[in-house]
Parts: C-alpha cells; structure tokens; sequence
C-alpha cells in the first residue's frame, strides 16, 4: 500500500503533468513523458531523490532534447536503431527546472502533512509556463543549432561538434573543433576521439 506521501506524489504527476503534457501527445511511462516530433524528441523527467524514503520524497524536474544524429554517433551500445522511447540522460541538450526557473538547482519535497494546494500550483506554473514553452521554442534542427550557441549549457564534451558536423554546419563544426583541440583535458585524455570526429567530418588541423 502506498504511503501519504507517494499518494500526493502521484496527485501531483496525474494533475500537474499528465494533464497538461497529454493534449500535447507526450506519451507517460513511469515518471516521464515523451513526445517524439519530425527532427528531435522532447522528455520530461520527474526524478525522485534516492536520499529521502517513501515517508519523504524529494524530487525535482529534468528536460531533455533527444537528437537521433547525436544519440548514433556519440553512443557506441546500439545496432542503429533509434530507441521508441529515449530516456533523459540519453538527450544531447538536458536542462532542470532549475535552470529554466529558479537560477538554482531547485527540488521539492511531500511528506504525509505537506499541503499539496501550494504545490500544484507551482508545479502547474513549472509546466505550463516554463517547460511547454521551452519545448515550443526548441522543435527543430533549427531550433537546436540555435540553441547550441548558449554557452551556458551544461553538455558532454564532443554535443556541439557533432551536433553541428551531423547538421552539416561545417563552419560551426570547425569552431569547436578549434576549441576543443585547446582544451588540455581533451587533448590529455579524448585525444583519439576528437580525431575521429575531424576525420568523420573532414575538418582540418
């Protein structure tokens, strides 16, 4: 049976998110909801916090931008065959709510006695005024080349170079790729997969 607080949790996932994101066509499974558009997938995740118990839950809001292109190249466990339904921590451009938001990396906590009214209203405002139209500026190729230019996103190491080499944004290519060559830890320790990034999208030294 399910305790006070997991029964608020899910109080908040049905009537905060689930409402709201299921209009959109973004498919639920578990704690996240998915919708797959004509260049790149959309996520949100609703993570729980493994510190706390079912007594107190403490969870935040992770989104994610899937880009098939970049989850072929950059991952080597697949047959190339693009998963039906991608997690977050697969998505090439991954932001919280937090940063969205908050300007902190911002969590929320339900326990038995919490009073959820404030909550889901927060949580409303989460998605539909920051996370929806979030995903409605960030649909397309277009959209994410634009977005790469944010310096201020936290990516792994090779996201822009091969983001923009699989766009066929050369130019752009060449620029991190510049970058990234004066990068010491790149050069001390990816030294061979940064070649093979200039090899595959003939980049030059």
């Amino acid at each position: 049976m399910k305790t006070v607080a997991e029964q608020k949790f899910d109080t908040i996932i049905k009537d905060c998110f689930q409402t709201f994101l299921k209009p959109l066509e973004f498919k639920k499974k578990g704690n996240n909801f998915y919708r797959q558009l004509a260049d790149i997938g959309q996520i949100v995740n609703i993570q729980k916090s493994s510190f706390y118990s079912k007594e107190h839950i403490s969870f935040t809001i992770n989104t994610g931008l899937f880009i098939p292109e970049y989850w072929l190249t950059y991952y080597t466990y697949h047959k190339g065959e693009i998963p039906n339904y991608p997690t977050e921590p697969d998505c090439a451009i991954r932001q919280r709510i937090g940063k969205l938001k908050y300007n902190i990396d911002k969590w929320f906590d339900i326990e038995a006695a919490t009073e959820i009214s404030e909550l889901k209203q927060e949580m409303t405002d989460n998605v539909v005024n920051y996370i929806i139209p979030y995903f409605e500026s960030n649909k397309t190729k277009v959209d994410v080349v634009r977005i790469l230019q944010d310096d201020n996103l936290n990516l792994q190491n090779f996201t822009r170079l091969i983001v923009f080499g699989e766009y066929q944004h050369f130019d752009k290519a060449q620029a991190e790729y510049n970058k990234l060559k004066q990068d010491k830890y790149i050069v001390n320790n990816m030294k061979s997969s940064l070649e093979e990034y200039r090899d595959k999208y003939k980049l030059v030294d």
